[in-house]
């Protein structure tokens, strides 16, 4: 859905446009530029933008972050009134997680690169809906979100395992169950093992993002192009249940290897390692294939069932199917 969003008093979009999420972006950049040329100026506040300052310790630029989020719920921040937090370039150290808990405000970094850096042994912890992170790194921590956030957009972060809403293996004798659901939008993010909906329900819109093993979704069902996963990633020990998946690369046994690709899964130009593509015996490929690549054996030609079919897909020794 759009963005109901009044724009700044200056930007490439006229006051009072309806934006979509890429002109929202544009805008922020926009206004983040204009700002890194005008840092000696008193331009640090708005109506609508709060600039948080790294020129001192990671420690109190991490306070400065906190009251500049605070100063921003005075704003009264709401669909109509959009708040953005513009993040210069630095080291940011939490004494706890910090808590992304209120909707339409935006953490964007000030560049746009991937330099808001979380230093220390704290994260940040996304609860809020409709909000806009962008450029924020926090290293091989878990840069955790809630269940079906379907409104939250995410570009250029980073994370550890178990990040953009992964949830780990249960430990030996414990009862396994599904982790979060990952709805929202994620566009050149990157994260460890089991991120992006690892061991959970991977039904968002993912694009160009990094993931280790185990990632995108114990099932998948939603937009996913140009992505990379480990082994046993993109529905790996599951099923796909549906969606759309374009020049994606995974490990071994990945692609519902051990589940069925069900009926409305479309994968185009996807590569998997060993096992990959609904391999096993019992698995069922009612979904479409077309010119995808497995590395390692061939596509098990005996589990396709109408509607399915592999069209034009590659086997290890280049024999097509």
């Amino acid at each position: 859905m759009p963005y109901i969003f009044k724009t700044r008093t200056f930007g490439p979009n006229a006051k009072g446009d309806t934006l979509t999420f890429e002109e929202l972006d544009e805008s922020l950049l926009f206004l983040s530029q204009s700002i890194a040329t005008n840092l000696t100026s008193s331009i640090n506040r708005g109506k609508n933008f709060i600039l948080v300052d790294s020129d001192n310790s990671p420690e109190d630029n991490a306070l400065e972050f906190s009251s500049s989020y605070v100063e921003a719920k005075n704003l009264s921040p709401s669909l109509n009134n959009r708040v953005a937090l513009l993040v210069t370039p630095g080291k940011y150290s939490f004494s706890s997680d910090f808590n992304v808990d209120t909707q339409y405000i935006d953490i964007v970094s000030l560049t746009g690169d991937r330099d808001v850096l979380i230093t220390g042994s704290s994260t940040l912890n996304v609860t809020a809906n409709d909000v806009y992170l962008r450029g924020i790194n926090v290293y091989d921590k878990n840069f955790t979100i809630g269940d079906n956030l379907s409104l939250l957009k995410m570009n250029n972060c980073k994370g550890g395992d178990n990040s953009f809403g992964g949830t780990p293996d249960a430990t030996p004798g414990a009862t396994a169950s599904i982790g979060v659901m990952v709805t929202g939008r994620f566009v050149d993010c990157e994260g460890g093992d089991f991120s992006f909906g690892g061991n959970g329900l991977a039904y968002g819109t993912f694009l160009n993002c990094i993931g280790g093993d185990s990632s995108f979704g114990f099932d998948c069902y939603g937009t996913f192009e140009d992505c990379t996963g480990g082994d046993w990633s993109f529905g790996g020990e599951h099923n796909i249940e549906g969606g759309s998946f374009k020049n994606c690369v995974g490990g071994e046994n990945s692609f519902a290897s051990i589940g069925d690709i069900k009926e409305g899964a479309t994968l185009e130009d996807c590569t998997g390692g060993f096992e990959s593509f609904a391999s096993s015996p019992l698995s069922v490929i009612s979904g479409k294939l077309q010119k995808c690549i497995l590395t390692s054996g061939s596509f098990n030609t005996f589990n396709v069932i109408v509607p399915g079919g592999l069209n034009l897909c590659i086997n290890e020794d280049n024999t097509t199917t």
